[in-house]
């Protein structure tokens, strides 16, 4: 008992010793933590996200409710319209074409999508490129030949020098400034000064909704057409050209649909994801990390790389900054944004770290689950020794694994 007290007496000295040389800082009181403006920070934060999200959910009630209300009380004119563009356009079509009825409504589509002029600038410009490429081409053929035939020749000037990598502006980057011109076009000169609840513009709401209920009644309208389009053939007595097909032979056997081609998912497939989850979660495969941000990956951008990397040798190692800057635009950004991942999908769907132990690898892993809110998956071969044992119960594991994620 003594010798208790009397480490609880050093610690205490110790803790009033490191406060007084300012290497700690002192215990706040009740009051300073009551007025944390960190705590304050995160408080409106939060209340910021639920006035958001509540926003989000009566802009898409008025959505479906301002869809509604247009199909009522313009949905027939909207239909007029298209009906008489249609009517004029066949018309046109038969005075152009000795009073014939067109045979289909796709080239009334068709119409629309002719390319524009080009100016003899870029008529100039696009005849130089595809010189150029042809000339490549050509010298890329003579080479094959001279090596088919066994000819050893003189490499070109051009072969010698290195090729540098470019690095500058990234294409997501690209694209952000694009939605930001976007937004500053249409938002920036905007004036809210009445909107104090910033409620969903209504004129913005109605150009959402049009194109749907467009394309709804466009198909209505085209069945129309056809419809008329067949009388009219049927009252000037020609017959619709019939679409050649193959003679009537035997039936085709209807085709079975074929599950999920994954391996192991005939063990799980009476199994709902949520069951699949809690197991996962059981066998500590699906685990709780401790939570790092991207901002501890600390490290600067090395510009003299930039100048000296060759993409025809093996390149140096990538700086820190330059790390962090490919992790957020190419996986916390499409993880954690679902604007971002509708509006411009990437082909890149994994990515693999590798190094030597030390750094950083983990760190960031741990930083994107915390910034995406992501479920964290470890199939390290320590964590999984044992648990899956057998090549069923490895393929199971995998597909568990997949329908989660």
């Amino acid at each position: 008992m003594n010798g208790i007290l009397a480490r609880k007496n050093v610690e205490r000295l110790r803790t009033e010793e490191m406060e007084f040389l300012g290497m700690s800082r002192k215990k706040k009181t009740p009051e300073e933590e009551r007025d944390d403006p960190v705590k304050k920070m995160e408080e409106t934060r939060k209340e910021r996200k639920l006035v958001q999200e509540n926003n989000w959910k009566r802009y898409q009630d008025a959505k479906v409710e301002m869809k509604e209300e247009i199909e009522y009380n313009q949905g027939t004119d909207i239909m007029e319209d298209m009906l008489q563009q249609r009517r004029d356009w066949i018309n046109e079509q038969k005075a152009m074409n000795g009073n014939k009825v067109p045979d289909d409504i796709k080239p009334f589509y068709d119409r629309f999508n002719t390319e524009t002029p080009t100016s003899p600038e870029e008529e100039a410009a696009r005849a130089a490129e595809e010189a150029e490429e042809g000339g490549k081409k050509k010298k890329k053929g003579d080479k094959k030949a001279k090596k088919a035939k066994g000819k050893k020749g003189k490499k070109d000037d051009g072969d010698d020098k290195p090729q540098v990598i470019k690095i500058g502006t990234s294409e997501v980057v690209t694209k952000f400034d694009d939605f930001y011109d976007e937004w500053k076009n249409e938002w920036d000169q905007k004036d809210e000064s009445n909107n104090q609840e910033q409620k969903h513009d209504e004129e913005k709401t109605r150009d959402d909704v049009m194109p749907s209920i467009e394309d709804q009644l466009k198909n209505d309208v085209d069945e129309m057409i056809k419809m008329e389009l067949e009388n009219m053939r049927t009252l000037s007595g020609v017959k619709q050209k019939k679409k050649k097909g193959k003679k009537k032979g035997k039936k085709k056997k209807k085709k079975k649909k074929k599950g999920l081609k994954l391996p192991g998912y005939k063990q799980i497939k009476d199994m709902n994801v949520k069951e699949i989850l809690v197991t996962l979660i059981n066998n500590n495969i699906v685990k709780k990390i401790p939570p790092q941000k991207l901002t501890d990956f600390m490290g600067e951008f090395n510009y003299i790389h930039t100048m000296l990397d060759d993409i025809t040798k093996i390149p140096y190692d990538p700086s820190m900054a330059l790390i962090r800057q490919l992790v957020t635009e190419y996986i916390i950004f499409p993880l954690g944004s679902e604007l971002v991942r509708l509006r411009f999908p990437e082909d890149v769907s994994s990515f693999l770290f590798y190094g030597p132990a030390g750094t950083g690898k983990t760190l960031v892993v741990r930083a994107i689950v915390h910034e995406t809110n992501s479920i964290f998956f470890d199939m390290s071969p320590i964590n999984i020794d044992g648990k899956y044992t057998g090549k069923k119960e490895e393929e199971k594991l995998v597909a568990s694994v997949m329908i989660v994620a």
